[in-house]
């Protein structure tokens, strides 16, 4: 047992983050002995800070310009995840699924890709984290627009969301740290390389701070949903995220795409996510004094416990199916799947 805890250490600490907001969500939540203002914007910017110090200026502008790979993600974000959630819906309709659970799975769907999750696990999975950065901010900037488009034609909803104080939330913690650690870059490259193995233990750090932190906030407010409601969502979700995940990760390997392995584990886990610490403000602006908002944020945070466990399961055989791209001899192609 210690071993396998040994070889699979972020997983466990990944459940006992959530364990410990389950047991004791006050703690972490606001108001909490734990709790410090701005720290989920704080630990996102840090996360993306340690990115700006870690990647060179040409991969990130490499990465830029693999417009196939983002016409991928962000197609497979906004367009293919609502339209098969859309057809869900319907067979959940027959099942007498409550109106609002399926709307909340319809809300989950229309949202962008995570804003730093995403990042954490194409680097612990061994993928492109230039690749992930910029879809990433492509995708929640495009989904100030396309979210509450896409909530209006998928429940009939008219959202609006102030996408100023959006526009500037995601200057705040994603361009500005980036920017940052770009420009220290320049100045100690040299020592920064050395510290690269620093900088991946810290961003997975980070990203557990963040889970607990998320997941304190969300059971502190209490999941109002009846057990029979909350168990169908939680299988509709459970068998929903691998086959969007596999699906992604097939697709990628097609040839239209030319992506290489890295790429493709980046491609798939952008292309799949739906983001949280958004999301959540999002559906509160977008459904403020609706009755029913209780019951539509358990989709989205069911949603983002099953994709970052699953995320976190995988990462070591992914890591291993990237770097075996590069042993000689190996024999694999760019389209095989992990052995």
């Amino acid at each position: 047992m210690l071993a396998w805890i040994g070889r699979n250490w972020y997983l466990a600490a990944f459940v006992a983050c959530v364990i410990a907001a389950w047991c004791a969500p006050a703690v972490g939540a606001s108001g909490g002995p734990l709790h410090v203002p701005g720290a989920k914007i704080g630990i996102i910017a840090l996360i993306f800070l340690i990115c700006g110090l870690s990647l060179p200026l040409r991969a990130l502008s490499a990465a830029a310009g693999r417009i196939r790979v983002h016409v991928f993600v962000q197609g497979f974000s906004f367009v293919l995840i609502p339209v098969s959630f859309l057809l869900v819906d319907r067979i959940l309709a027959v099942l007498e699924l409550p109106l609002p659970m399926r709307n909340g799975l319809l809300l989950a769907a229309c949202l962008p890709t995570t804003i730093s999750t995403c990042v954490a696990l194409t680097r612990l999975s061994g993928g492109s984290e230039a690749i992930a950065i910029c879809n990433s901010t492509i995708g929640n900037l495009v989904g100030i627009v396309a979210t509450p488009m896409l909530v209006l034609l998928s429940t009939g909803r008219q959202a609006t969301i102030p996408m100023g104080d959006i526009f500037a939330q995601l200057a705040l913690m994603v361009v500005l740290p980036l920017a940052i650690g770009q420009v220290l870059r320049l100045v100690g490259e040299r020592w920064l390389v050395r510290g690269r193995a620093v900088f991946s233990l810290a961003t997975s750090l980070l990203l557990l701070v963040l889970v607990y932190l998320v997941f304190c906030d969300s059971f502190a407010a209490g999941l109002r949903v009846g057990a029979a409601s909350l168990v169908a969502i939680i299988i509709i979700v459970a068998v929903a995220y691998p086959l969007l995940l596999a699906a992604a990760f097939a697709a990628s390997g097609r040839r239209p795409w030319n992506m290489t392995r890295a790429e493709r584990v980046a491609a798939s886990l952008c292309a799949s996510h739906k983001t949280a610490v958004l999301g959540v403000p999002m559906l509160s602006i977008m459904y403020a004094g609706d009755p029913h908002l209780p019951l539509l944020c358990p989709p989205l945070l069911i949603y983002h416990f099953v994709q970052l466990f699953i995320g976190t399961a995988l990462a070591p055989r992914l890591r291993a199916w990237v770097q075996d791209a590069d042993v000689p001899g190996s024999g694999r192609g760019m389209v095989d799947v992990p052995g």
